[in-house]
């Protein structure tokens, strides 16, 4: 490995960044699709558009 200019130490360092860079990227990975899981509840056009119906129906009752 010396024809290269690399020792074996360098390369385990490299390796060991590589897989810590890899773990780090899997949990922001898993956190945006946490993330994301949230926001469709949080969005969900559907049971917004059922509770203002429910809501528009209790106001035409009272008028």
């Amino acid at each position: 490995m010396t024809e290269l200019g690399f020792t074996w130490k360098e390369i385990i360092i490299v390796v060991f960044m590589a897989g810590g860079i890899w773990a780090e990227l899997k949990a922001i990975r898993r956190d945006i699709k946490r993330l994301e899981i949230k926001q469709d509840k949080y969005n969900n056009l559907q049971e917004r558009t059922h509770l203002l119906e429910l809501w528009r129906q209790e106001q035409d009752k009272k008028y």
